[in-house]
Parts: C-alpha cells; structure tokens; sequence
C-alpha cells in the first residue's frame, strides 16, 4: 500500500541551516529510500511553490507541493487548487491588528513576490538589519525579499495573495504574544485563516491550514489516512498532528507547547529511516 510522508521545512526538513545546502545528505538518502520503495513524499510549508519545488530538485525524486499553508496544492507537477486572500478582507484584517496589536513588521507572499517586507515601526532600521542578520544565516534556504512598504501596500490593494505574517519581535515574551495573538485572530477575524510558528503569525484563506490540506490531498488521491506520517516542529504543524496523530512526529527541539501534541518524537528527519522503512527496504532488495 502506497504510503505519504507530508514534511514541514523550516525546522524540519531544512534544520539545521547549511550554507552549502538546503537538505543534508541524510535526509536526501532517506527520501529517495522513501519514494523509491513506492511512498509519495509531500512537502507542506508556508513559503511559495518555486522555493518548495526546489527543494525537490535536491531531494532529485518527484515530489508533491502543498505552499501557502494550503492555498496551493501541486500534485504530480499539476496545479490542483489555487486560493486567494481576498484583498479587501486582508485590508479589514490589517486594519484590526494595527489597532489591537500593532505589529513591529508585515510580511507578504504572492503569487509574484516570494516575499514583501512592510516595517511598521518606528524602530525600521532596526528591524531591516535584524531581518537581514536573520536571512543571512538561513544560508541556501534563503529567498528573495523586498523590503518595500509602497510595494507591500500596492500587493495588498490588488495582488494575488498567498499569505501573510505578522511580526511581533523576539524572546520567549514575544512568542507567547504570538500565540495568544493567534488565538483572538482566530476568534475575532472568521474570514480568514491564522496559525502560528514561534515567531509569527500566518494569514490564509479560510480552509488553508497544514491539517485541513493534508487532508485534501490524501482525499484527492484516495490514500488512506493510515498511510499518511506527518512530520514538523511549530505550532502551524499542530493540525496536521492532531488528524494524523498515530503518525504524527515533532522535532526533538520544538517547544513544549507544540511538542504534547504529536505522538512521537525525532531529532532529524532522516531518523524516520529505521522507523518506517522496515518492510520498504525489504521489498526494494
């Protein structure tokens, strides 16, 4: 029976940062065992499908894109769904973070634009070199950026919207912020999706969260959610861990409040080799 592995990237199937590569040879060895014992591999992430499908250039296996957190699936090279946040209700929802919650930063992804930067503080210097400190040492899984509030503004007025994220500031008081901020998102704001990483929060269309994508994937190709593992490390993964939780699996360095809902723990990726190829291997020799 043909089995799907859905990985996160950033903290995932990324970690650690390498400015050599953007998956270690240990996690490429093991996906192509994966794929090649007859698996499907799908990457979920936040960031935009080019990013994504280059990740699999490297893993050099086909692989499936779910970008976006959800509001675009590619299946075997096929754009199967395509969402957008409504521009008018992205405006409206930035309209009601400026005045609850103020953010230090806003980030756009579109279908043009991997990423556009909008500082909304007057600590703007600041922050362009913290992001850039930050984009550095993300080595070659950095993407483009443009750090541009005219631009942003003009892609929010009228651009094909993937997501957006709100930026709140570093250290374990700020995380918390985030979450809680999150949860008042989610209640308040219905038109719209919002999850969290320890950093951020995402904004999505309604519908487009890691578990309900997942989800439309596995249905669109008749897979049996038995056969579907999902791996990650952030709060954004917690509803893929909660659909699949026989098969959910965090990261070791993921944080407390993220980790008590998946069922099984791991320090890399390429650690899912003994647990889950057993019989793959044997069928493939």
């Amino acid at each position: 029976m043909q089995k799907v592995l859905a990985l996160d990237l950033d903290g995932t199937l990324l970690y650690p940062y390498s400015f050599r590569h953007r998956v270690s040879k240990k996690n490429i060895k093991f996906l192509q065992h994966w794929y090649d014992a007859g698996n499907r591999i799908v990457l979920v992430s936040s960031r935009d499908a080019k990013f994504l499908n280059l990740v699999g250039k490297d893993i050099d296996r086909p692989v499936d894109v779910i970008a976006g957190i959800g509001s675009h699936i590619e299946i075997d090279g096929k754009v199967v769904k395509h969402v957008s946040v409504d521009n008018q209700t992205l405006k409206k929802t930035i309209e009601f973070l400026d005045k609850r919650f103020h953010p230090l930063a806003y980030l756009l992804t579109t279908s043009e634009y991997p990423l556009i930067i909008k500082n909304n503080s007057v600590t703007s210097r600041v922050l362009s070199w913290f992001y850039w400190f930050t984009w550095f040492f993300q080595g070659k899984s950095r993407e483009p950026y443009i750090l541009n509030n005219r631009k942003f503004d003009e892609e929010v007025e009228h651009g094909d919207i993937v997501k957006m994220m709100t930026f709140f500031g570093m250290g374990k008081s700020k995380k918390e912020i985030t979450k809680e901020i999150n949860k008042i998102i989610r209640e308040e704001c219905t038109d719209i999706e919002s999850s969290w990483t320890s950093i951020v929060n995402e904004i999505t269309p309604v519908g487009c969260d890691k578990g309900a994508s997942v989800d439309y994937y596995a249905k669109y190709l008749k897979i049996n959610p038995s056969d579907v593992y999902v791996v990650g490390d952030s709060g954004n993964d917690i509803t893929m861990f909660n659909l699949y939780h026989e098969n959910s699996y965090v990261m070791a360095k993921a944080y407390p409040s993220v980790k008590k809902y998946a069922k099984h723990v791991i320090r890399r990726v390429y650690k899912l080799d003994k647990l889950l190829l057993k019989e793959e291997k044997t069928n493939v020799k």
